[in-house]
């Protein structure tokens, strides 16, 4: 696991590094961007991939490439909570441009569709439908399946 997720993070960072040179201010990884996307396995031992959303390693290489670009990046992220029993979240991670962790948001619906379903993974978000305010511009994240139900997008609006 250490030598694969190495390996994406290596990548990213050249990915950011022409971003941040092309004078891109805000960067938007995919879901999961970590680890391979592998909720369809129904292994759970991708959990292994979980990390804090605060001060996880993924978070501290994000933040000194927002310091160093002075970019905002959202990192969506298979969170560990050891606060709340090392439960497993799908959660987006902005990071400010001058590096700090300005908020989360947790994957507020999770697809159950035939024999597929990801709470095999991680638990339904707790975190509502924030709007976090950045240096360029206000930013609502909708994980994936959200997308798919009208109500999000409103609240979202409505925040």
């Amino acid at each position: 696991m250490a030598e694969q997720r190495q390996a994406i993070y290596d990548r990213v960072t050249d990915l950011i590094d022409a971003a941040g040179q092309a004078g891109v201010k805000i960067v938007c990884m995919q879901e999961a961007w970590t680890m391979p996307f592998a909720f369809c396995t129904r292994e759970k031992h991708w959990n292994a991939f979980g990390e804090s959303a605060e001060k996880g390693p993924t978070t501290q290489l994000l933040q000194g490439l927002a310091r160093k670009y002075n970019m905002v990046i959202i990192s969506p992220i298979l969170e560990r909570d050891d606060a709340h029993g090392e439960t497993i979240w799908n959660t987006a991670v902005v990071i400010g441009n001058n590096g700090n962790v300005i908020g989360k948001h947790r994957k507020n619906h999770i697809p159950r569709v035939g024999d597929f379903n990801e709470s095999t993974y991680y638990m339904e978000g707790n975190t509502g439908h924030p709007v976090f305010e950045t240096a360029y511009s206000k930013i609502a994240i909708n994980i994936c399946y959200g997308r798919h139900h009208p109500m999000n997008w409103q609240a979202f609006g409505m925040n």
